[in-house]
């Protein structure tokens, strides 16, 4: 049983969707109870079990009526997947106090609130996997977006807390951190901006951004059992994007010599 949130589109209702596929009942936690019930429908259409739940993950009572309600209706919870966020966007001279402020909370601390209460329900049976998402911002950073890089460090250091404080009580926590995904975002700047959309997509040693599903899949490979012996990891999936320095090529591969 499986608990996405942020689920009513892009890497969330692309991985709620990859745990139906592999016989979970997955509750599809967002704001826009449509785009929960399109995610449900397509994954009922689609032979899984899905249920649409609405919710505002970034307040504390929504959370505790979302894990009330996965403990009456389905007694356990096997895996959880926070995903949701919000961010102001600017530099740090730029960000306002109350938008820094909101940007943390709904991308730390309902990410930190939504991991206590799935443990209860994973605790009593020693057993539980949590996959947060973080981003490669959260790892090195990137321009003008402050406030997203620190939420996203925050928690990728969040999931090692996780794993590390559970790790001998049959929980694992790891987080993926995904480059740029061809996400509601990245689909805007592409019509509003197609030459900034361009150079991110050239940033990419591999020329593109990710589809939403190949982030699923790690994370998905995070949830199972393929993955029973890795906690506290942060897995990038972000087309060799890190690898890259940020000086200009040299030069192909093909035109090297010895």
């Amino acid at each position: 049983m499986a608990v996405v949130t942020g689920g009513g589109s892009g890497i969330g209702a692309a991985t709620a969707a990859a745990f139906a596929r592999h016989g979970a009942q997955v509750v599809v936690v967002d704001l826009d109870g449509d785009a929960a019930a399109a995610s449900e429908s397509a994954i009922r259409a689609a032979g899984g079990d899905a249920r649409a739940y609405v919710a505002d993950a970034s307040r504390p009572e929504d959370l505790e009526e979302l894990y009330g309600y996965v403990g009456r209706e389905f007694g356990r919870l096997d895996v959880l997947h926070n995903n949701h966020v919000w961010s102001e966007k600017g530099g740090v001279g730029e960000v306002s106090l109350d938008g820094f402020r909101r940007s943390l909370d709904v991308g730390v601390t309902s990410y930190f609130h939504s991991s206590k209460l799935a443990l209860r329900l994973m605790l009593p049976r020693r057993a539980g996997a949590i996959v947060n998402t973080a981003s490669v911002c959260g790892l090195a950073g990137d321009y003008s977006i402050a406030a997203y890089n620190v939420l996203k460090a925050g928690v990728v250091n969040l999931s090692r807390s996780i794993a590390l404080d559970y790790a001998q009580s049959g929980i694992r926590c790891n987080c993926v951190c995904p480059g740029p995904t061809a996400t509601r975002p990245y689909e805007e700047m592409r019509v509003q901006d197609p030459h900034m959309w361009q150079r991110t997509c050239d940033a990419v040693p591999m020329g593109r951004l990710a589809e939403p599903a190949e982030i699923a899949d790690a994370v998905l490979f995070l949830a199972s059992d393929m993955a029973r012996f890795v906690t506290g990891t942060a897995l990038v999936v972000d087309g060799g994007l890190s690898a890259w320095s940020g000086l200009p090529p040299l030069g192909s591969v093909a035109d090297s010599r010895d």
